[in-house]
């Protein structure tokens, strides 16, 4: 069993490591991008998902992850990074991250790119995944700027 595990968690850092090769989280400070709240990022997400556990282990996990997450103009991911988080619940959230929307970020009649952190509440039972937006801020969380 703890074999099992191990080579799972393996799994999932090499399928985070990949993941992350291919998007490239915004660090806030790239011009023209909104940077904005945990709470802003709640009220713009409109799809997140997470893939099914694909091996057929009946994993039964849950957690919170925590990511920071950029957007283009059309709401599309152009990075994302994990912060936190069980290794599994990363491992699949990041596998469905293009298939993640938000709400475009309108200043002055403009669209912008934006970027911040998300929390995501998440469960895999019985290999059937499911995630959600939590809403509400990160403890110690700071105002970020609003564009650079």
């Amino acid at each position: 069993m703890k074999a099992r595990i191990l080579a799972l968690t393996a799994v999932a850092v090499l399928a985070n490591t990949a993941a992350s090769q291919t998007l490239v989280a915004c660090s806030c400070e790239l011009v023209n991008t909104v940077c904005l709240t945990h709470v802003e990022m709640s009220d713009h997400a409109m799809h997140i998902q997470m893939e099914p556990d694909r091996m057929g282990n009946h994993s039964n996990y849950k957690g919170v992850a925590v990511f920071q997450i950029g957007f283009d103009e059309r709401g599309r991911v152009t990075g994302a990074s994990a912060i936190s988080g069980h290794p599994l619940g990363i491992s699949h959230l990041m596998a469905a991250v293009s298939k993640w929307r938000f709400r475009p970020v309108i200043l002055k009649g403009v669209k912008k790119k934006a970027c911040g952190r998300l929390s995501i509440e998440f469960a895999m039972k019985e290999n059937v995944p499911s995630a959600k937006v939590m809403i509400g801020p990160i403890q110690n969380e700071k105002p970020l700027s609003k564009i650079n």
